[in-house]
């Protein structure tokens, strides 16, 4: 009985053990199915990648590097087959471009087990030789030992490298070498980055003082608002072309450079690469050469003068000399009322032999660019009013009207030399018009303008002399006709002393009716402003030089 019960339970335990262990082999295989279906598709993800990479991937084996296997990329980038490569190997096709190289990759995989990112070339199978970046691993394929390689074309990024040294490279020689003033400063704060030797040879100082240092730190603007005025132009332009600033170097000399800049990006920072030439000497010879152009003109203008107005020089010269003859042979026999006459003729030739001088060297000034314009806050009415009361004394013969706007504005003009012009109109209306006529000067604001006007109610000008009225010694017709005394230069002078005001000057005239002259002057002359100094009240334009036009004289 005992025994029986014994073995019923030996066999319940057996039993037990034989459930745990069927339960073991089956957990087991469900382990191995789900570890198969987890390795297809492993497999099935790499062979999907393996063929759709862009990047060429082969596999070979370890042994004797035969093809095994290779994606779509490969054969693109290496123009063979799939039949023409599996089976074969790298050597035995030619696909080294060097020999040197398979032997390194060789030796690399021995001592290191595995290449990552290396460049070597290979040949396609046209022969083109092309630059490849190459990595290779370890694989074992159904147990065999292999290698899988995945290399990516870099042909042209190493062509455009290469494109790029030789582009920096060229352009560091011409840097370096250039007689050019260069220099790469930042945008920002104006720190200098980059000089080359000719920036230390003209600017005096050595690299070391320059780099990390502004261009206002060293000084070298002589103007302080040039370099703002720089960064302006290139952030509208986009770049400076050829603009002349002046520079002070090292010793504090004073060097005027013709200025070139482009911007560009260094380092991630936006940067200012600048060109200058020194145009100091060039400037110099220049000024000089233009002196010695001028002491010619001044020179063959006075020939030309001389020349032209010998006559008018002439004749009062020749009528003081024959009254005060007349006057020292005849003393008694004369009366005194023709002492008288023949004192008053040769006073009054006398004048006008003063007034001929004197438009003579203000011709002669006008031609040589050697005017001077001093300019200074002038109350134009007053200026007017003044003209008109003593061209009344002059000629009170005819009747003179001024006609002024209201609140004109004072204007910074040189008024000794505006009233000159003013007179000179003036005294023009009362020799070409008759006694009782009317002679009117109007002045007035014209948008940015004053504009002045003597109308007369003469004999008027001639048609075809209009266009030559300002030009120099110049003589009407009808003013020879009518005997009227002139030079030919009043007109001339008062078209270079306008325009040296940076105003215009014109006549619109009609035969038996009348003359009227016009001319203006700038409120705000953008002439003057380049052109004059700021000294305070007084300051002085030189009018460069020019062929003077100009009317009836």
């Amino acid at each position: 009985m005992k025994d029986s019960q014994k073995t019923r339970k030996q066999l319940i335990s057996e039993l037990i053990e034989a459930r745990r262990q069927l339960e073991i082999l089956a957990a087991a295989e469900v382990e191995r199915k789900k570890a198969g279906q987890d390795l297809k598709q492993s497999e099935e993800k790499f062979y999907k990648a393996f063929r759709a990479s862009p990047e060429a991937i082969a596999i070979v084996t370890a042994k004797d590097e035969k093809f095994i296997d290779i994606n779509d990329s490969y054969t693109q980038i290496t123009g063979y087959s799939r039949e023409e490569l599996i089976g074969n190997t790298s050597t035995s096709i030619n696909i080294w471009a060097n020999h040197e190289d398979h032997t390194k990759m060789r030796t690399m995989m021995q001592e290191q087990g595995r290449i990552y990112n290396e460049e070597f070339d290979f040949r396609t199978k046209s022969g083109e030789i092309r630059t490849r970046l190459f990595s290779l691993e370890p694989i074992t394929i159904n147990g065999e030992p292999c290698t899988i390689g995945v290399s990516i074309d870099i042909t042209e990024r190493k062509m455009m490298e290469k494109a790029l040294r030789e582009s920096e490279e060229k352009f560091s020689k011409a840097f370096r070498a250039s007689p050019q003033v260069i220099s790469i400063s930042r945008v920002s704060d104006g720190v200098f980055k980059e000089i080359n030797e000719s920036f230390c040879r003209v600017l005096g100082y050595s690299r070391e003082e320059v780099i990390g240092h502004s261009s206002t730190e060293l000084g070298l603007w002589v103007k302080t608002g040039d370099r703002e005025d720089i960064i302006s132009r290139l952030k509208k332009h986009g770049r400076v072309s050829s603009k002349e600033y002046l520079f002070r170097t090292k010793s504090g000399e004073i060097r005027t450079m013709l200025y070139s800049a482009d911007q560009i990006e260094l380092d991630g920072e936006p940067c200012v690469l600048a060109v200058t030439i020194d145009i100091t000497d060039y400037k110099r010879m220049e000024t000089q050469a233009l002196e010695a152009e001028n002491l010619k003109q001044v020179d063959k203008l006075r020939t030309e003068l001389l020349a032209n107005v010998s006559h008018e020089l002439r004749t009062p010269l020749t009528s003081i000399k024959g009254f005060a003859t007349m006057l020292m042979d005849y003393d008694k026999r004369l009366t005194s009322a023709e002492k008288r006459e023949y004192l008053e003729t040769i006073d009054k030739n006398a004048d006008r032999l003063v007034e001929l001088i004197e438009q003579l060297l203000e011709m002669s000034r006008l031609g040589a660019g050697m005017l001077s314009i001093k300019k200074a806050p002038t109350d134009i009415v007053i200026l007017c009013q003044t003209a008109i009361n003593e061209a009344r004394i002059r000629a009170p013969g005819h009747i003179f009207t001024l006609d002024l706007t209201p609140q004109l504005p004072k204007m910074s003009i040189d008024d000794r030399r505006i009233r000159q012009v003013l007179d000179h109109i003036i005294d023009n209306a009362v020799k070409y018009s008759n006694p009782g006529t009317e002679i009117t000067l109007s002045v007035k604001k014209n948008n940015n303008d004053i504009l002045f006007t003597v109308t007369d109610h003469g004999i008027g000008i001639p048609k075809s002399d209009l266009p030559r009225v300002f030009n120099r010694m110049f003589h009407s017709t009808l003013g020879q006709k009518t005997g009227v005394a002139g030079a030919g230069l009043g007109l001339a002078i008062c078209k270079g002393l306008i325009e040296a005001h940076g105003g215009k000057i014109w006549l619109e005239s009609e035969e038996g009716v009348g003359t009227k002259c016009f001319f203006t002057l700038p409120i705000e002359s953008s002439y003057l402003k380049k052109n004059l100094d700021d000294a305070e009240g007084n300051s002085i334009v030189v009018v460069k030089k020019k062929r003077i036009s100009a009317s009836r004289e």
